[in-house]
């Protein structure tokens, strides 16, 4: 009678731990599933507040070339046909251009004439540009081939001390929509880094901007940019106003395109949501733990008892 007594006992407590680990298991597993898809909605919603930061700081350069590209100004100085024509216009260029340098406060504003090739800014004719002899001039060439409105390009800043900019191209067309020229604005590449910088440093994140190639464009690590690229599969099958969200083996990120800008957005983030799941885990332990003395206490007690009966 005793031993049934006590076989009796042993399979309730054994009973009682298997179910314990099933629910424990069971609760991670739910837990997991939850945090997953909550971790993936937030990172896509921070994706989504630095492509609107990002979006926001182009816009008003991005205007401002194509305001000053409809400038009957503007056209006067880019439809020159000759450099001897260009030498005439240079000074009525530089302050033309110096006012919308001072009005709109942009560290370069330029206007590059079509048919003399001349270079304006605002300390005059800066030089003419020939991308097949000068290769600081392919962007030009590279630019008219494009036959785009306008067209985003990182490069350094000759007419201002060598300087990381990202340079607003933006076409001029005469009245005939034929193009004579090519102007635009130049924003400062420590600006754009500088928003970057917050972000990374609000949600403990990576951002880089990079182009149909998955190279570089913008990026807080100045040495990285034009220089390093980013190997993702498919990049120019991501459209405008999705957020794609991958798996990364040390981490993850979310990518979307950015139709303003032709460049493709990535934020990284090193934390990944099964980090989250060790919170869950080692508390369920901690309990798992304590139920299985617990039940070696109410066990030995029981023998105990059966002895003593």
């Amino acid at each position: 009678m005793i031993f049934i007594r006590k076989r009796n006992f042993f399979v309730i407590i054994a009973l009682f731990v298997v179910c314990s680990i099933m629910t424990m298991f069971l609760c991670i597993d739910k837990s997991k599933g939850a945090l997953k898809g909550s971790y993936e909605n937030d990172n896509r919603v921070i994706a989504g507040l630095i492509s609107n930061a990002i979006d926001n700081a182009f816009l008003r350069p991005i205007t401002v070339s194509e305001t000053i590209s409809k400038d009957y100004s503007t056209k006067e100085i880019v439809k020159v046909k000759t450099r001897e024509e260009a030498e005439q216009v240079k000074e009525y260029a530089a302050d033309y251009l110096r006012s919308l340098r001072d009005g709109f406060g942009y560290s370069m504003v330029f206007a590059v004439s079509e048919p003399s090739k001349a270079y304006f800014t605002y300390n005059g004719i800066s030089k003419y540009v020939n991308p097949d002899n000068d290769e600081h001039d392919i962007w030009y060439k590279n630019f008219l081939e494009a036959k785009q409105p306008y067209l985003l390009d990182v490069d350094t800043d000759e007419a201002n001390n060598w300087s990381l900019s990202v340079f607003i191209n933006t076409a001029v067309y005469n009245d005939n929509s034929e193009l004579i020229g090519v102007c635009g604005v130049g924003v400062d590449m420590q600006e754009l880094q500088r928003l970057l910088e917050r972000y990374e440093r609000i949600y403990d994140i990576k951002i880089q901007l990079v182009n149909e190639n998955g190279l570089i464009q913008v990026d807080t690590d100045a040495s990285r940019i034009e220089v390093d690229t980013v190997e993702i599969e498919n990049l120019t099958s991501y459209s405008d106003g999705e957020y794609y969200y991958e798996i990364l083996p040390h981490g993850s990120r979310t990518i979307t395109y950015l139709d303003r800008l032709d460049w493709y957005l990535i934020v990284q983030n090193d934390n990944v949501w099964s980090e989250q799941v060790k919170g869950i885990i080692f508390p369920c332990l901690i309990c798992l733990g304590v139920c299985i003395l617990l039940s070696i206490i109410v066990l030995q007690f029981g023998m105990m008892k059966e002895k003593k009966d």
